[in-house]
This record gives structure tokens, sequence and C-alpha cells, in this order.
């Protein structure tokens, strides 16, 4: 009942963002030469991917937040995010977790700051969920891959600069 509920929530406080005009894209995204950024916007909706060219299966991914936030919001929305993927994370055999402890660590960027959550994993993968932002907004996204490829991606996210 609560789940059906947040959903419902959830879908009248999209539905504005998902009538919005079509925006162009909001941020800088500078990447090593192995890395490859792509960016789609329908609506208001704004989504990067960033992948290695080496196509192995390393991937950063970030969207803005479709819902008015503030900054000093982001360790208790990251920390709401791990919860929520250690629950989903105990009911998914295909992932099996080194700990289901973490910390929320920070992000200090130029233009972007914020959180994030990792969690290893016993096949030697890497799960991270973040969120950054600024005074005008919050951007959330995970990437998946190793923890030397994640250091790369942290990097990334530190570099990101805003349009205008």
């Amino acid at each position: 009942m609560k789940t059906s509920l947040v959903l419902i929530l959830l879908s009248f406080l999209a539905a504005p963002v998902m009538r919005a005009e079509d925006i162009p894209q909001a941020l800088i995204v500078e990447a090593p030469a192995e890395w490859e950024v792509k960016y789609k916007s329908k609506k208001n909706l704004q989504f990067y991917t960033v992948t290695r060219r080496d196509g192995d299966k390393h991937l950063l991914m970030f969207s803005k937040w479709p819902v008015e936030g503030n900054i000093k919001q982001i360790p208790d929305l990251v920390k709401q995010l791990a919860e929520n993927f250690l629950a989903r994370a105990s009911k998914n055999k295909d992932i099996k977790l080194k700990s289901e402890e973490y910390e929320i660590e920070k992000i200090e960027g130029d233009d972007l700051s914020g959180s994030f959550v990792l969690f290893s994993q016993e096949d030697g993968s890497t799960s991270v969920l973040f969120m950054i932002g600024d005074k005008k907004g919050i951007w959330n996204g995970q990437f998946t891959g190793s923890s030397e490829r994640w250091t790369e991606a942290l990097t990334i996210l530190k570099n990101l600069k805003v349009k205008g």
C-alpha cells in the first residue's frame, strides 16, 4: 500500500516535467579519450551515459532529478537510495554483496558537489549510487564496474560543468 501511494505521488510530481518542452544539454561532460559520453533528452528529462570505448561493461549514468530539491538534502537522499538498494539486493539472487555496511562519502567538484555510496560485490564489481547538485538542481545516477574504473568515473563527476 505504501509503495503504491509513493508511486502515485511520484507520477503526479513527474507529470509536469513530462509535459515540458525539450531543453538543451545542461552539463559539459569532460571525459578521457577512453570514455564516450552520450546525451539524450526527452521532454524535460535529461540523461547522460558514459561508457568505455573499449567495449568493457563499465557504465556511468546520471540524469536530472525530476523533483526540485536542495543540495543540503543530498546526504539524506543518498542514504535512502542506499537503503532501497540493500532491500532490492537482498531479494535478488544475482547480487551478492561483500557487506551490507556502507559509508556516505562526499563528491567535491568545481560546479557540482554531492555524495555517493559504494557497494562491493563478491564477483569483484562495484555498484555506486550518487547525487550531485548546485543551487539550481540535483542530478542522480549510478556507476557499475570495477573500483579502478570508479576512480576514473569519480573524476569525470568532479569535473562536470554547468552550461551557462
